[in-house]
C-alpha cells in the first residue's frame, strides 16, 4: 500500500515545514512506501520555503490563489499511490498518523476513507479553544470510533479509487467540498471510518475578530451549498429557517463536549457569550450564502 500525503498551501510560510517534519521527521514509526506533496497557490515565500528546506517532497507551484479543494484535486492529478491522505498547512501530523492510516485500512478493506481527531495545536494562545470547539467539536480523542457521514479534510485518507469514483473536490468555494465529497460516497453506502489512533493537532485562530470572520466565511460557504446541493440540513435554506442555526449548533456542541470532553464544560459554559456570537457570524454567513446562490440559480 503506497501512501500519498498531499498538503494545499496558501501563505503558509511560517508553518508548512511543521507540517512536513510531522510526516517525514527522522524517528516516526511508519516505514512503508508514501510521498509527500505539497500544493501552492500562494503570493508570499512559501514554495521558497519548501523547496529551500531540504526535506524530500513533491512541489506542485500553482499560478494564482486556488481554495484548498482545487488545491487537493491537483495533488491527486499529480500522484499515482493507493491511499490519498490529506492533511492542512496549519496542522502537523501524531507521530503514528501513517502508521494508523496503514493499518487501519488494511484490516478494513471495505472502508472507502478512514479520519480521526483534530486535537488544538495551540490551545494556551488567545482565544484558539473557542475556535477549537466551533470548527471541530465531536472530532476529539475520546469521539465514537466507527462509521462517520463527514470528516474534517485536514485529516483523512481516502483509497485512491473511491477518490476517483465519487471525487473531486468541489473547486470554486472555500468550505464544504469535504462535505459534498463524504455525502456523495454515504449515498453510494461507501464507508467512512472514525479511527481515534489516527491523530492531528491544528493550529487555530487566536482572537476573536479572526474567529468571527472565519465563522462567517465558513457559513458562508454552507449556505450555498445547501442551496446548490442536496445536503442534509438544506431546510435550513426556506426563508426565517436560518435563525434556528446558532441554536442548533451551540447544542450539539453543548452534547459533545459534555459527553466526549467533560472536562472542558466548565470553560465552555464560561465562553458561552463568545462562542454564541461566533454562532450568529456564522448564521449571517449561511444567509448571504443562501441568497447568492438562489441569485445564482435564477
Amino acid at each position: 500500500m503506497f501512501l500519498n500525503v498531499i498538503i494545499p498551501g496558501y501563505r503558509a510560510s511560517g508553518t508548512i515545514l511543521r507540517t512536513i517534519e510531522s510526516v517525514l521527521g527522522v524517528g516516526y514509526i511508519y516505514k512503508g512506501d508514501f510521498d509527500v506533496t505539497v500544493v501552492d497557490s500562494s503570493n508570499d515565500n512559501t514554495a521558497d520555503v519548501v523547496a529551500e528546506s531540504g526535506f524530500k517532497v513533491n512541489l506542485i507551484k500553482l499560478p494564482e490563489q486556488a481554495y484548498p479543494g482545487k488545491a487537493r484535486n491537483h495533488g491527486v492529478l499529480n500522484t499515482k499511490g493507493d491511499v490519498l491522505c490529506f492533511i492542512d498547512a496549519d496542522a502537523w501530523a501524531d507521530r503514528g498518523w501513517l502508521e494508523s492510516i496503514h493499518d487501519h485500512l488494511t484490516k478494513h478493506p471495505d472502508v472507502g476513507a478512514v479520519g480521526g481527531p483534530v486535537l488544538n495545536g495551540n490551545p494556551g494562545e488567545g482565544y484558539s479553544q473557542i475556535a477549537h470547539w466551533c470548527e471541530f467539536s465531536g472530532y476529539g480523542p475520546n469521539a465514537p470510533e466507527g462509521k462517520r457521514r463527514v470528516q474534517p479534510t485536514v485529516n483523512v485518507a481516502i483509497r485512491r479509487e473511491v477518490f476517483e469514483k465519487y471525487g473531486a473536490f468541489l473547486e470554486d468555494q472555500f468550505g464544504n467540498e469535504d462535505v459534498l465529497l463524504f455525502d456523495r460516497m454515504s449515498k453510494a453506502n461507501v464507508q467512512l471510518h472514525f479511527n481515534r489512533l489516527q491523530r492531528v493537532y491544528h493550529r487555530n485562530k487566536t482572537t476573536i475578530d479572526e474567529i468571527n470572520k472565519h465563522q462567517y466565511r465558513l457559513g458562508e460557504s454552507t449556505g450555498r451549498a445547501r442551496v446548490k446541493y442536496d445536503l442534509p440540513g438544506k431546510i435550513l435554506t426556506k426563508p426565517g429557517m436560518w435563525v434556528f442555526i446558532p441554536l442548533i449548533k451551540m447544542h450539539l456542541m453543548r452534547w459533545r463536549i459534555l459527553t466526549q470532553e467533560k472536562d472542558e464544560f466548565p470553560k465552555f459554559l464560561a465562553s458561552w457569550p463568545r462562542v454564541y456570537r461566533a454562532m450568529l457570524w456564522f448564521m449571517h454567513g449561511f444567509r448571504e450564502g443562501v441568497k447568492k446562490a438562489k441569485g445564482e440559480k435564477t
